[in-house]
């Protein structure tokens, strides 16, 4: 339990919050947002219910979400939630998608939960207490470089900007960040390479996949301060998510087109 919330409160709210999306699974009408992306009245009710639970468990709190943006005071410790992360995987009926919630507080990620209601996987961490799945202890795996069957995932942006022919290893884009994150942190995935994802996207994952032992740089080398990307609310240019080594290999083996 860290000082700030309890990460069993956080826990059954993703996995209510989740079981009550998957009743849509598949089959709600879609809205197109400005930016072209999908949104499902899912989405909303999702983000809704998340924030009324935890606004009850821990008021004074801020919030931030995918759909409905910034509330509550600034210097508060903030949630960070993706009601449906993968909507478009939501809406084709792919199992790929979440409901994810972080806690962040003075830029550093506190405890994070990330539920994958089709496959009935929880993921949650807490800082300085580790990374689980479903009472696994998550470790992430560590290498000086790639077999051509192990899997790197790239998200759409990633994939289109990068020269991804100099990976010798499989190519993935999975379509929801906070999983592929997730992903790595249990040694499924190798690394993920993002481009423009925002705090809500990653804002659970941050704490899990720290506590797993990766790490969250910029391709061009630096670590990513999370208090900006808060400010930021998205990513500004490619990042790398993975454990040291392969991290650095990545840095060394990729460059924009």
């Amino acid at each position: 339990m860290t000082a700030l919330a309890d990460v069993e409160v956080v826990k059954k709210i993703v996995v209510e919050a989740g079981q009550r999306a998957l009743e849509h699974w598949g089959r709600i009408e879609v809205e197109l947002k400005p930016d072209t992306s999908m949104v499902t009245a899912a989405d909303r009710e999702t983000e809704q219910l998340v924030e009324e639970r935890l606004a009850a468990a821990y008021p004074g709190y801020a919030f931030v979400g995918e759909e409905y943006g910034w509330r509550g005071p600034r210097d508060a410790p903030i949630w960070a939630c993706d009601p449906i992360d993968g909507t478009t995987n939501f809406v084709a009926g792919l199992p790929h998608w979440c409901v994810s919630v972080g806690l962040l507080h003075r830029g550093v990620p506190e405890l994070g939960a990330v539920y994958l209601p089709v496959l009935d996987e929880l993921y949650w961490g807490v800082r300085g207490q580790g990374a689980w799945c479903n009472g696994q202890r998550l470790e992430a795996e560590d290498g000086d470089d790639l077999h051509p069957e192990d899997m790197v995932t790239l998200t759409s942006s990633a994939l289109k900007t990068l020269n991804t022919e100099a990976l010798v290893c499989r190519l993935r884009c999975i379509g929801s960040i906070a999983t592929e994150l997730v992903y790595t942190a249990r040694g499924h995935l190798r690394g993920v390479v993002g481009l423009r994802e925002g705090i809500v996207d990653v804002g659970a994952a941050l704490c899990i996949c720290a506590e797993a032992g990766c790490r969250f740089h910029y391709l061009r080398g630096p670590a990513v301060d999370v208090a900006s990307l808060l400010e930021q609310m998205r990513t500004q240019e490619h990042f790398v998510y993975a454990p040291p080594r392969r991290l650095a290999f990545l840095q060394r083996t990729l460059r924009c087109r």
